[in-house]
């Protein structure tokens, strides 16, 4: 039975749970107790949010929480949480959505470890569309923020001169985050562009959360690949952030399993690869 949770105390201590078992986590990575109350309350009271949980003889086996967006037809879990033994609970889930928000685009997010749920839509053929390493920077240490001419950040005043640069990767990519949705948020976004001759050819941007950011991705231009650009954004963004925040908790950043130099560069800048994250993409 599917039934829609009212208040925090029906799925906290499952949800808390399960979300700290690499076996059966899901994204975003909830990573404290505050954090997940915060996530769950939201989905409880939003207009945009729904949380659902799944109980068979009268015991809790998994809930779910999503949000949407109606003019993009977009949809994506922020809790995808299942007991072990339950996996048909995962069908059950995306039957429920696809009543609620038919035509939609469904995306889910899961570590590689969550092996159900992955071994769940590889059988069923869902179209996979990031498999990437999951890399992280945990306190981070003060760095030397050289000031490149050819550095710049943007803000809203110089947001417009970036977004076509933007969606020429993040669009083809499927991301949430195109430039629309970027400029929705830009106050929690930290974004730095690589200049030459007036035009964009590489950035990075990340997202600001009050214990763990996210570095969403790092774009350039193919000709302008592997010539220290991709190192020198990486620096000069931690530079920038640890001159902001601080000793910031941690900085996870999403590299693409098949990106070796990303990832070495990455590595050299002092990240370290924590897990694998898969996104798959249901047609409702």
């Amino acid at each position: 039975m599917i039934k829609t949770v009212q208040n925090l105390d029906e799925v906290m201590e499952f949800a808390w749970e399960l979300s700290q078992n690499k076996l059966y986590a899901s994204y975003p990575r909830q990573n404290s107790i505050d954090e997940l109350k915060e996530e769950i309350e939201k989905a409880i009271k939003s207009e945009i949010f729904n949380i659902i949980a799944f109980y068979y003889k009268n015991e809790l086996c998994g809930v779910c929480s999503y949000f949407w967006i109606d003019d993009e037809k977009y949809a994506q879990t922020t809790i995808f949480l299942i007991s072990e033994g339950y996996e048909r609970i995962v069908d059950k889930f995306i039957n429920y959505i696809s009543k609620e928000l038919p035509g939609y685009e469904l995306f889910i997010g899961v570590p590689s470890t969550n092996k159900s749920v992955n071994e769940y839509f590889r059988e069923n053929n869902t179209e996979c569309i990031e498999d990437s390493i999951v890399t992280r920077i945990c306190n981070l240490k003060p760095r030397t923020n050289k000031g490149y001419d050819f550095i710049e950040e943007i803000k809203k005043n110089n947001f417009k001169d970036y977004a076509l640069f933007h969606d020429k990767y993040a669009i083809p990519g499927e991301m949430f985050f195109n430039s629309k949705n970027l400029y929705k948020e830009i106050e929690h976004f930290r974004i730095f562009v690589y200049r030459q001759d007036g035009e964009v050819h590489g950035s990075i941007f990340v997202k600001i959360g009050k214990e763990v950011s996210d570095v969403i991705g790092l774009f350039i231009d193919k000709e302008y690949k592997n010539k220290d650009i991709e190192s020198v954004l990486i620096n000069e963004m931690l530079a920038s952030l640890y001159n902001e925040f601080g000793s910031m908790k941690e900085i996870l950043y999403f590299i693409d399993k098949d990106s070796t130099d990303e990832l070495n560069i990455a590595s050299a800048a002092g990240f370290e690869i924590k897990e694998e994250y898969r996104l798959f993409k249901n047609i409702l």
